[in-house]
């Protein structure tokens, strides 16, 4: 009997036990709820032995807060807000070294960064000091700060403001104090230097004034900034709130309360795009929501102050295809106080990511057709039925002369590079990403077929291309190259060379270009799906971290390369000039699947080139496809643009009669 009682008091405890539970549902999160973290850019830090620029990772999460773990002494991290900073003590070994660091959210799946670090090379000389953040000491009071100097140098040197600093060297520490302050406030930098090689490494530092007043009519001068991007994209459908921190800086401390006001500033759009030949529209005032009624307060003694602005519309206020600025500007209050003319406004940058599942890349036969029809072609909600166009195609060739490999430009392709502003940028504008694609072209230089250095040096020079005639990528077809060539230039040709060259490519457009960039694949030849690793310096970079998306030769379907997913892949190559097709079961189908993209080549609607106008059974494909994986239509095309001769192409829109 006892027993039993026992058991149903346990019973009853439990019961209230679970209802406690139930209870506190309004204050803690779902225990069964999955949070979401991602980590942008989320592929490998590469490091050199010194001389480092400061990575700058961004963390999204729907956790209350997030943190970061290092297991390398040598990684330099540091958390603000949503942003994680990384960057590199100096390595003065010839070692590589290897690192990591894991980003973890509530409970969501851990990230991991691998962080590398290559060795020194013969006779390098590095230097770094850490902390390397800028110093702020206050008026008086002030504790030493105390700097460790990491140098395989023999000996280092430094400089400070000696006016109103002290600093002492002893082995690699410096240690440094600010002199009290009973004026304005100070501002310098520490200086360190090798003794050899000639490198140095700054630390900003700086001083409140101390309790003194401002002369009567003088001006503080503050600047408005902000750390976080100001570019936000708002997914298609479930649209979330963004919030943005700004700051407000005075160059010297105010002795008493200064206080500024963020304005949604309309007019200031129209005179950013007559400055800029840009086409951005104003953000609606209603949906952006300025904190402390845009009031911005810098208390006595302090520089600076933050204020939260808030962007929040439905899907319904965004349309597709268009950008949306944000003009935040900053008006003084408080007498005495000037804000900079090139630092009164922030403006945030609004867009509306599309809704496919499957997306469209088209290659253009630029011999026959003006690239410029692809933007005729829309989907009934807005967005653009093609995503990406192939420039087809520009070359790999050797030059004799030069005794180098080269990017050929045949008079069509470079008349397009040439004429980007009205030929091109259209496109991008439209949401239409632009790549131009390498082609062999009947000699020793092929995309196979390059050395290492051979791979870095074409690599740098093709995303050069990119930055200058601002194209989005570059895509690579194996075909019509002899790989007959020897010297530094060239190795056998292999599939691992191929892996190398685009890589290296990569590489360089995300070292050069400030937007994203892709490197595409077409599989022929030694480009397939069994594309190798590519290791550098010990370290494995599979072909998912350097290789965006891939297309099969025509009717096929690609593989994924290592590491990527069907949603990198197309899963079907449509010959529109061969008259190959494809049903709206078919491409509903592929989207089912997972594959991210559909490939079209050589669409005419034009026929001015040397092949006939296809624009009838191109477009009934095209709509096949929207109403199979968008459940909508594509809108009839009210123009063409026109093929005029060779290099020429007539950046006009003509009715289609």
């Amino acid at each position: 009997m006892k027993r039993k009682s026992f058991l149903m008091l346990l019973a009853g405890m439990f019961a209230i036990s679970s209802g406690a539970l139930v209870g506190c549902n309004d204050d803690d999160d779902d225990v069964n709820k999955k949070n979401s973290l991602s980590v942008t850019p989320s592929s490998a830090i590469e490091f050199k032995a010194g001389d480092n620029q400061d990575v700058v990772l961004t963390v999204k999460t729907d956790a209350k807060s997030w943190a970061f773990e290092k297991n390398g002494e040598w990684i330099v991290a540091k958390q603000d807000g949503d942003k994680l900073t990384v960057n590199a003590q100096a390595n003065t070994t010839e070692s590589v070294r290897p690192g990591r660091i894991t980003i973890t959210a509530g409970n969501a799946e851990p990230v991991n960064i691998n962080v590398n670090q290559k060795g020194l090379e013969v006779g390098e000389i590095v230097l770094s000091v850490s902390p390397s953040d800028p110093i702020g000491f206050e008026a008086t009071g002030n504790k030493a700060v105390e700097l460790t100097v990491t140098t395989n140098a023999p000996d280092w040197t430094f400089s400070y403001p000696e006016e109103w600093m002290t600093a002492e060297k002893q082995g690699d520490k410096l240690t440094v104090n600010a002199k009290d302050n009973t004026g304005d406030a100070r501002v310098g930098q520490i200086v360190v230097t090798s003794s050899e090689g000639e490198k140095t490494a700054k630390i900003a530092v700086s001083q409140k004034a101390g309790s003194e007043n401002p002369a009567p009519g003088e001006e503080i001068v503050g600047s408005l900034s902000t750390a976080d991007d100001l570019n936000i994209q708002f997914a298609h459908d479930a649209v979330e709130p963004v919030k943005k921190t700004l700051t407000f800086t005075l160059e010297k401390t105010a002795t008493a309360e200064t206080k500024v006001k963020l304005v949604f500033d309309e007019r200031h759009v129209d005179e950013y795009n007559f400055d800029h030949a840009t086409e951005y529209v104003v953000f609606p005032e209603k949906l952006c929501t300025i904190a402390n009624d845009g009031v911005i307060t810098i208390p006595a003694g302090e520089t600076s102050a933050q204020i939260e602005v808030t962007l929040s519309p439905s899907a319904s206020d965004l349309e597709y295809v268009t950008t949306y600025m944000v003009p935040l500007q900053a008006v003084a209050q408080t007498e005495g106080i000037v804000v900079k003319d090139e630092a009164e406004y922030v403006d945030f940058l609004v867009s509306r990511i599309g809704s496919k599942k499957i997306r469209n890349i088209c290659y253009f036969e630029v011999n026959d057709c003006n690239p410029l029809n692809a933007i005729e072609y829309i989907l009934e909600d807005g967005q653009p039925f093609f995503d990406a166009v192939v420039l087809f195609a520009g070359n790999i060739n050797w030059d004799a002369s030069k005794q180098k490999v080269y990017m050929n430009a045949n008079p069509n392709v470079q008349a397009l590079l040439d004429n980007s502003e009205e030929l091109l940028q259209p496109l991008r504008k439209k949401g239409i990403k632009v790549l131009l694609d390498i082609l062999g072209n009947h000699d020793q230089a092929g995309i196979a077929g390059l050395s290492d250095w051979g791979c870095e040096q074409f690599g740098k020079e093709l995303a050069q291309i990119c930055l200058d005639y601002k194209l989005d990528g570059i895509g690579f077809d194996d075909e019509y190259s002899s790989y007959s060539g020897s010297g530094k230039w060239f190795a056998g040709p292999s599939s691992q060379q191929a892996a190398r060259l685009c890589y290296e490519t990569k590489k360089a457009m995300k070292e050069l270009c400030p937007w994203e960039t892709w490197v595409h694949l077409y599989y022929l030849g030694y480009i397939q799906s069994s594309l190798p690793s590519v290791f550098i310096d010990g370290v494995e970079h599979k072909p998912s971290e350097f290789i965006d998306n891939v297309c099969a030769d025509y009717g096929g379907a690609a593989r994924p390369v290592n590491g990527m997913g069907l949603s990198g892949c197309a899963g079907n190559s449509i010959q529109l000039n061969y008259g190959n097709s494809i049903s709206s079961e078919s491409a509903k189908a592929l989207m089912n699947q997972g594959y991210g993209w559909i490939m079209w080549f050589a669409f005419d609607p034009s026929g001015t080139g040397t092949v006939s106008n296809n624009r009838s059974h191109s477009l009934k494909q095209f709509r096949n496809v929207a109403q199979g994986c968008y459940e909508q239509n594509v809108l009839d095309p009210k123009n063409v643009y026109n093929k005029i001769g060779e290099g020429q192409y007539d950046p006009a829109p003509h009715p289609i009669n």
